[in-house]
C-alpha cells in the first residue's frame, strides 16, 4: 500500500495515529498505551503531535503547514520540561519525562553504531522492479453518457434494490455517516466512491452494486434509518485497496478514496474523513496499477472548428508534450497511436467523432481550459514568467489543453505536486506517419489475431532488460524518425555495440537489476514512494558511475552521453544509503526503516527501548525463579500485549499476584500489575520511535523528490542505452545488416527477411527475398529505359504462397531502418519515407454499417488522398469484394493512379492477372511473382519472389489442400474449364 495507504501520514499524522497503526498494538494494548500517554502529558514542542488542532482538509490552505493538518489528538501543548537527568547510563526513566534534549543526551552518552549487513544477506529484490509482460486488451469501458442520466426508481419486477442510487434517498433522514457519503457522492457522481470505515473501504447505493458486480463481491446492506431501511453496501479490505483499485482502474473506472483524517473522533462527533486521492486511468502512479513496459498517457483535447490542441502527459514518468494541428481525422489517428489511458476534454454530451471507441473519455468543466486560466496554470506550475521559451506562444489551443491537463491533475491529486517535465512541442512531419490501419496490419505492438504481444514486431526486437528501456523501444517502434542525422546517431550506437560484444554484455549485466528510475523518481516527487522504492532508486543511481566507466571510450553520441560522473546523483544515493536499512519493511509506520546513528533523538528512544527489553528479560528470569516454572516465557501479542505463558500443567502453581489473562488448549497466559504498568510505557516509546522514523523518512523522500528532474534525465539516457543494446543484441544474433539511409527515393533490399516470421519458424529456415523500388540497380523487377527500378510492382502468385508476408516484410524493413535499427537482410539502401500505407486482409465494421468491401474502399480512398511520391504503399487484393469486372476495373484504376499520378513506391498484390499488362503500358511498372512447383496433384510453395507475372492462382488446389470435399473440387475444375474456354477480358488500352 505504498501508493496511498499512507496518504494521511504524508500530511503529518500525530503520535496517536502511530499508536493506532502499530501492527503490534491491539485494542487493549492500544488503550493502555493511550492512557499512559495521556498521563505522561503532552509531547514536546516541535513534534508533529504537539501542533495545535486545525480545521482538517486534504489540501493545505495558504499559511497552513502540512504538519498542522492532523492536529494534536491529546490536548494543547505545554511548555517543554527540562531535560530529564539519567542517574546512570541505561536508567529506566519515565517515558513522559524524556523530552528531546534528554534523548539526545542519552544518545551522546551511549552512541549507537550502524548494523552492517551480514555476508550473504539478501539485498533488494531485483524482481520487485522486474518489468512484466504487456497487459492485455482493456475491458469494456463504462459509457459516461449513461452515467449522467437521471436515475429512476426500480420497477417492481427489477432485480435492483429499492435504493439503488444515492439520489433516491433523502439525505436529511439518513444517519450522519451515510449523509456524509451522499454529500461526497453528489460532488463526485462520475467516480466510484470508496469510504473508509474501520478496516474496510465501503461503497453504498449504485457504487455498491457496481463494485459487487465487477469484483464478484457479496452485496450486503446497511441500516439507513426508519425512512429507508437497508441500503446496498459492498466493501474491500483497506490493506488490499491498491490491488482492488488497480482492477477497477484497468476497467476504465475512476475511484475516489475517502480516508480517515484522524485516529479518534471528538465525543459525539463523526470521525473526520475526506477525499485524499482520486484514481483515474490516466493519473495512477502506483506500480501495481501500471504496465511496466508501456507509457500510461493522459491526454487533454481542445477543439475549435477543424483545429485542435492536444496535450499528452505520462504522470508516472513526467513526460509532457503539446501539439496543435488541423483536421479531426488527424486527431483521431493521434489518439489511436498513443492508445491513451484517458482523454479529458471541456465538453459534455455525446461522444465526439474524433475520440476513438474504447478510450476513456472524461468530460471536464470549461473554465480550466479557458485561455487565461490555462496560461496561469502553466506559469504557476513551472514557475515561469513567459511561455515563449517553451514554444507554446504560437499554439493557443495547445496552451489551453496543457493548462486544462494540469488543472485536472491538481483536482485528482489533492495536496500532491506530481513532478512533470517542462512541456515540449511536436509537429506534423517530425516522425514517420503510420495510420491506425498500417499499425494494425504491420502488427507493430500486438497481433491482429488475439491482440497479444507474441508475434508482433515489438516482441521480435525487445531484448531490453529494464522497464524504462522497454518503454523506450516501444516509442521508437511507434514513432520512427524522418531525420537522417538522428537515424544515423542511433545506427552508430547500435553498430558500436554490435561490434563490441564484451561491452554489450557487460552493459546488459549492469542494467538488468536496475529499477525503473523514471517512475521511482515520480513517486518520490509525489510523496508516495515507499522505503523500498528509495532503496531501489539508490541502487540504480549507484550504477551510473559504473556505466560511465564502461562507456568512457564510447564514440557514438547516444553512448557517450552516459559517460559522465553524475556527482549530484551519487551524493543523493549515498544519502539514501546512509539513512535507510538495506531491506526496509513494507509498512512505513512500524519502524525498522532508519539506520542507527542517523538521528540522535531516534537513537535516544532506541536506547530506552533497549533498556526496556533488558527489563523484560530480567522480569522473565525473576518470575521464572519466583514461580519455579522452568518453561515460563514472557511474550507479546498484538491484542493482549505482554503476558507470561505457562503450560496448562503448571497453571495451578503460579504465584498469587499473577492475573489470568487467557486460556488456550495447551497454555495459560497471565499478567502481573508491574508488567501491565510497564507495557504502556514501552508502547509509548515504540510509538514515538516509529513516529520519529517516519518523520525522518518523509524528509528524505522530500529531498529525493526535489531531484526528480535530474534523475529522470539520467533515466532516459539509460533507457536509450538499453533500447540500443536490445537492437544490437538482435542484430548480432540474427545476422542483420546496417542499412544505408539516403536522400533519394530508392528502396533496395537484397535477401531481406521478415523479422518476426523468421523467429517463429522452427522446422525450416525463412526464404529471403529482395525488392527494388524507386531508383538504383534492381535485384528483381523490370527496369525502365534508364536502368532504375520501377515505382510499382504488381505481385501475383498462388494463394497462401507468401504474398502478404512479402508486403509486411517490406513495410517492416522500411520502418526498422527509420527507427535506427539494423535490418534482417544481406544489404540495404533506403530513402526516407514520409508515410507507410498498408491495406492487407479483410475486415468489416458492422457497428457503423460498413461491409468488408466498403471498409476496403474507405481505406483505399484514404491512401489515394494522402500518399506522396515519398510514401510506401502496400496493397493486397484490392477489388476482390465485389463483382469480377467491377473489382478488376477498380484494381486497375487504383494501381495506375499510384504509378502514374502519385508515383509512390508501391507493391500491389493481386489475383487479377490482367494487371500484368500494366507493365507493358507504363515504364515505371514491373511484374513479380511468387514461385510454386506443381508435381502432379501436389503443390510445393517455394516462397521465392522473382521477376515476371503469374498466370494462375491455383485456388482450386489450395481449396483441396484445405480439406474441401473431393466432389466439390472436381466440380470446381469442370466449371473453371468452361469459363476459361468461353471468357476473355481485354484491358490493354491506354487511358
Amino acid at each position: 500500500m505504498g501508493g496511498f495507504s499512507h496518504a494521511v501520514l504524508a500530511k503529518g499524522a500525530g503520535a496517536g495515529w502511530f499508536l493506532h497503526k502499530l501492527s503490534g498494538v491491539g485494542r487493549s494494548a492500544h488503550q493502555d498505551a493511550q492512557q499512559a500517554l495521556l498521563r505522561s502529558g503532552p509531547l514536546p514542542q516541535g513534534s508533529v503531535a504537539a501542533e495545535a488542532p486545525q480545521q482538517l482538509s486534504p489540501v493545505p490552505g495558504p499559511g497552513l503547514s502540512e504538519t498542522a493538518l492532523q492536529g494534536n489528538l491529546f490536548g494543547a501543548p505545554e511548555e517543554p520540561k527540562p531535560a530529564a537527568r539519567l542517574a546512570r547510563p541505561g536508567a529506566l526513566a519515565d517515558p513522559g519525562e524524556l523530552d528531546d534534549a534528554a534523548l539526545e543526551a542519552d544518545a551522546s552518552s551511549r552512541p549507537r553504531r550502524r548494523r552492517q549487513a551480514k555476508a550473504g544477506a539478501a539485498g533488494p529484490d531485483p524482481g520487485a522492479n522486474d518489468p512484466g509482460p504487456p497487459d492485455g486488451a482493456p475491458a469494456e469501458l463504462p459509457d459516461p453518457a449513461s452515467e449522467s442520466k437521471p436515475p429512476t426508481a426500480a420497477p417492481p419486477d427489477s432485480d435492483l434494490p429499492p435504493w439503488h442510487h444515492h439520489s433516491l434517498v433523502d439525505p436529511q433522514q439518513l444517519p450522519p455517516m451515510l449523509r456524509h457519503y451522499v454529500e461526497l457522492k453528489a460532488a463526485h457522481p462520475e467516480r466510484l466512491l470508496l469510504y473508509r470505515l474501520g478496516d474496510f473501504f465501503e461503497c453504498f447505493f449504485e457504487d455498491a452494486i457496481t463494485l459487487s458486480q465487477l469484483l464478484e463481491l457479496t452485496l450486503t446492506g446497511k441500516e439507513a434509518g426508519k425512512a429507508h431501511g437497508r441500503v446496498p453496501m459492498a466493501g474491500i479490505p483497506h490493506h488490499a485497496a491498491e490491488r482492488y483499485c488497480g482492477d477497477l482502474v484497468r476497467r476504465g473506472l475512476c475511484v475516489a478514496l475517502c480516508d480517515q483524517l484522524e485516529a479518534t473522533a471528538a465525543k459525539g462527533a463523526l470521525l473526520k474523513r475526506d477525499i485524499t486521492r482520486v484514481l483515474t486511468p490516466g493519473t495512477v502512479i502506483e506500480e501495481g496499477m501500471l504496465s511496466a513496459r508501456r507509457n500510461n498517457w493522459l491526454c487533454a483535447v481542445v477543439v475549435e472548428g477543424s483545429r485542435w490542441g492536444l496535450a499528452v502527459a505520462d504522470v508516472s514518468t513526467g513526460e509532457f508534450r503539446v501539439t496543435e494541428r488541423q483536421g479531426s481525422d488527424l486527431l483521431h489517428q493521434e489518439l489511436l497511436q498513443l492508445d491513451a489511458a484517458e482523454v479529458v476534454w471541456p465538453g459534455d454530451g455525446d461522444r465526439p467523432g474524433w475520440c476513438p471507441e474504447g478510450l476513456r473519455l472524461t468530460p471536464s468543466a470549461l473554465t480550466p481550459f479557458a485561455a487565461p486560466e490555462a496560461r496561469s496554470s502553466l506559469l504557476k506550475r513551472f514557475k515561469l514568467a513567459s511561455l515563449a521559451g517553451l514554444g507554446l506562444a504560437d499554439l493557443p489551443l495547445g496552451q489551453r489543453a496543457a493548462g486544462g491537463l494540469l488543472r485536472y491533475l491538481d483536482d485528482t491529486q489533492p495536496g500532491a505536486a506530481i513532478p512533470l517535465d517542462l512541456p515540449t512541442t511536436w509537429h506534423a512531419g517530425d516522425q514517420l506517419v503510420l495510420d491506425a490501419q498500417t499499425r494494425r496490419n504491420l502488427e507493430l505492438t500486438r497481433t491482429q489475431l488475439g491482440g497479444g504481444g507474441q508475434g508482433s514486431l515489438l516482441w521480435a526486437l525487445d531484448r531490453t532488460v529494464t522497464a524504462m528501456g522497454g518503454r523506450c523501444l516501444r516509442r521508437w517502434i511507434e514513432a520512427p524518425l524522418v531525420d537522417r542525422a538522428a537515424i544515423g546517431a542511433r545506427q552508430d550506437g547500435v553498430s558500436e555495440l554490435v561490434n563490441q560484444r564484451p561491452l554489450r554484455q557487460a552493459l546488459r549485466r549492469l542494467l538488468r537489476p536496475m529499477g525503473d528510475l523514471e517512475r521511482l523518481a515520480g513517486r518520490a516527487g509525489a510523496g508516495s514512494a515507499s522505503a523500498r522504492d528509495l532503496v531501489a532508486l539508490a541502487d540504480g543511481l549507484e550504477r551510473l558511475p559504473q556505466l560511465a566507466s564502461l562507456l568512457g571510450q564510447a564514440s557514438s553520441p547516444p553512448l557517450a552521453a552516459l559517460a559522465r560522473p553524475w556527482p549530484e546523483l551519487a551524493e543523493l544515493a549515498a544519502l539514501v544509503r546512509h539513512h535507510l536499512v538495506t531491506t526496509p519493511p513494507l509498512a512505513l509506520t512500524e519502524g525498522g526503516l532508519i539506520h542507527d546513528g542517523v538521528d540522535s533523538r531516534l537513537d535516544g528512544l532506541r536506547n530506552q527501548l533497549d533498556d526496556q527489553d533488558a527489563w523484560l528479560a530480567e522480569q522473565e528470569a525473576s518470575e521464572r525463579r519466583a514461580s519455579g516454572i522452568a518453561n515460563l516465557r514472557l511474550q507479546y501479542h498484538r491484542t493482549f500485549g505482554y503476558f507470561l505463558s505457562v503450560s496448562r500443567a503448571k497453571a495451578a502453581a503460579v504465584p498469587e499476584h499473577w492475573i489470568r489473562r487467557q486460556t488456550l488448549a495447551n497454555e495459560e497466559r497471565f499478567v502481573t500489575p508491574e508488567l501491565k504498568g510497564r507495557e504502556g510505557r514501552i508502547l509509548q516509546l515504540k510509538a514515538r520511535a516509529a513516529q520519529r522514523e517516519f518523520e525522518l523518512f518523509a524528509e528524505l523522500r522530500s529531498q529525493v523528490g526535489v531531484q526528480a528532474t535530474p534523475i529522470r534525465a539520467a533515466a532516459r539516457l539509460v533507457a536509450d542505452l538499453d533500447a540500443l543494446a536490445s537492437l544490437a543484441e538482435v542484430a548480432a544474433t540474427g545476422g542483420y545488416c546496417r542499412p544505408e539511409i539516403t536522400a533519394g527515393r530508392e528502396l533496395l533490399i537484397e535477401a531481406g527477411r521478415h523479422p518476426v516470421v523468421e523467429q517463429l519458424l522452427v522446422e525450416r529456415p525463412f526464404t529471403p527475398n529482395g525488392i527494388a523500388l524507386g531508383g538504383g540497380p534492381a535485384p528483381i523487377g523490370r527496369s525502365d529505359q534508364d536502368g532504375s527500378p520501377p515505382d510499382l510492382l504488381v505481385l501475383t502468385g498462388p494463394n497462401a504462397s507468401g504474398k502478404s508476408c512479402y508486403l509486411r516484410q517490406t513495410g517492416l524493413l522500411q520502418l526498422m531502418a527509420q527507427m535506427g535499427s539494423w535490418i534482417p537482410a544481406r544489404s540495404a539502401q533506403l530513402g526516407l519515407a514520409d508515410r507507410i500505407f498498408t491495406r492487407v486482409g479483410a475486415g468489416d465494421d458492422l457497428a457503423s454499417g460498413q461491409s468488408t468491401f466498403m471498409v476496403e474502399m474507405a481505406e483505399t480512398a484514404n491512401i489515394l488522398h494522402h500518399a506522396s511520391s515519398r510514401s510506401l504503399v502496400l496493397l493486397d487484393e484490392i477489388g476482390r469484394g465485389t463483382a469480377t469486372f467491377d473489382g478488376l476495373s477498380i484494381a486497375w484504376a487504383v494501381a495506375e493512379h499510384l504509378a502514374v499520378e502519385i508515383q509512390a513506391r508501391s507493391v500491389f498484390a493481386t489475383h487479377y492477372h490482367e494487371l500484368n499488362e500494366l507493365a507493358e503500358l507504363h515504364a515505371n511498372v514491373a511484374n513479380v511473382q511468387v514461385l510454386v512447383e506443381e508435381t502432379g496433384d501436389d503443390l510445393l510453395f517455394l516462397h521465392r519472389v522473382v521477376a515476371g507475372g503469374a498466370s494462375r492462382s491455383y485456388g482450386i488446389e489450395a481449396a483441396r489442400l484445405a480439406g474441401v470435399p473431393a466432389a466439390v473440387v472436381l466440380r470446381a475444375r469442370q466449371v473453371l474449364g468452361r469459363i476459361e474456354a468461353n471468357s476473355h477480358v481485354a484491358v490493354g488500352l491506354q487511358p
